[in-house]
């Protein structure tokens, strides 16, 4: 598995990345060698890092993001997260498969049990023609986080959403 360690803000220490490396390195087995890993770390704000791990596999994207003030928690918490994400989609992973998960996980003691989520809820509304501007209006009033709206400049469906940091982000689709 390739693994790539990138600092944003924060200087790893060589035991640090060695340990990275070598709790990554375990999930190859589930994923195979052809599997590439992402790790970003980054310092947010005084005593709060950020860890981000994205696994890219054959048929697979797992990804975990965590924050705290300690990156070796940050580590066992993402990785952990990225187990519970290949557990629970196991069925639909072809390498996966091959291997008994019951026999060595790594943060969970047996294979725990998942129920398929059910859409409970649909709505539906009309699209009308929006600047950017407007549909950030729009995203303050209704009680959201996001907003569908069809940008007047592009005439793409695009989403608007509320960043963590409070700032906004769009999505824009193409058909």
């Amino acid at each position: 598995m390739k693994i790539d360690i990138m600092e944003r803000g924060y200087i790893a220490r060589e035991k640090l990345k060695d340990l990275i490396v070598k709790k990554v390195e375990r999930f190859e087995k589930y994923v195979g060698k052809d599997a590439t890993c992402k790790v970003v770390l980054s310092a947010r704000k005084e005593n709060a890092y950020k860890m981000e791990v994205s696994i890219n596999a054959k048929g697979l994207f797992v990804r975990s993001e965590v924050e705290s003030d300690n990156m070796y928690v940050n580590l066992d918490t993402c990785l952990s997260k990225i187990e519970r994400q290949i557990v629970k989609h196991r069925d639909r992973l072809t390498d996966i498969k091959k291997v008994d998960l019951g026999a060595d996980l790594l943060f969970f003691d047996e294979i725990p049990t998942f129920t398929k989520p059910e859409i409970k809820k649909r709505k539906e509304y009309d699209l009308y023609p929006m600047s950017e501007n407007e549909a950030m209006e729009q995203l303050e009033l209704v009680d959201n986080n996001f907003y569908v709206f069809l940008n007047e400049a592009t005439q793409k469906v695009c989403v608007l959403y509320r960043r963590d940091d409070g700032d906004f982000g769009i999505i824009s689709t193409n058909i």
